[in-house]
């Protein structure tokens, strides 16, 4: 969702190199370190304002990345932490398309998940609490404020109202998602997981 390429991060990890022999290691641990700082400075502008939706938006989005480079536990844990932010972000801006839609898609990785992964994930934390309906009204919320707002949105709108057996409503959106442009190589991803998604359903 996020990049955290950053122009220095390429020469931290050639100018450490002659110490570790491995420059991707060190490539991975500059971006932790560097997502890490970002987190901590949301957490300042939160405590200075927490009525600002955009620091939530991506206090949500960049604690999800930071804890999932630190392992399989702590991601699980922020979990609650990612949902509480996205649903902060939209209660102060109601016009928060993104934030609808990456709630919304919390809410459908975790329904996707099998049943060992659930299992797997409540050895770590209580499974929180999601729906195909909570999913759904988040992405025709999105969709109302802006129609056709992303592919990603299109997308999990078709694919939430086919698990919830409303397929006139799915097969509309996903054709909607596939008539979309891909401009980067997240959207291509996405695009092509509609067309398997679709050519397998209908």
């Amino acid at each position: 969702v996020v990049s955290t390429q950053s122009t220095g991060e390429s020469k931290k990890a050639v100018v450490s190199t002659q110490s570790t022999g491995d420059p991707s290691i060190l490539g991975r641990s500059d971006r932790v370190s560097q997502i890490q700082g970002l987190v901590d400075l949301l957490d300042r502008a939160l405590e200075l304002d927490e009525r600002c939706s955009a620091a939530h938006h991506w206090k949500a989005v960049l604690s999800n990345a930071c804890s999932g480079s630190a392992g399989l536990k702590n991601q699980f844990k922020n979990l609650e932490t990612m949902r509480y932010h996205l649903e902060q972000a939209i209660e102060l801006d109601p016009t928060d398309t993104d934030s609808m839609t990456l709630l919304g898609a919390w809410h459908m990785e975790l329904l996707e998940l099998s049943w060992v992964q659930r299992n797997f994930i409540s050895l770590f934390c209580t499974f929180p609490n999601c729906s195909y309906e909570q999913a759904l009204e988040l992405f025709l919320r999105a969709e109302q404020l802006a129609p056709a707002v992303s592919l990603s949105n299109s997308y999990l709108t078709g694919k939430a109202c086919f698990r919830l057996g409303r397929k006139t409503e799915a097969k509309r959106f996903l054709e909607q998602a596939l008539d979309c442009h891909a401009v980067t190589k997240e959207d291509q991803i996405v695009l092509e997981e509609a067309k398997r998604f679709y050519n397998s359903s209908f």
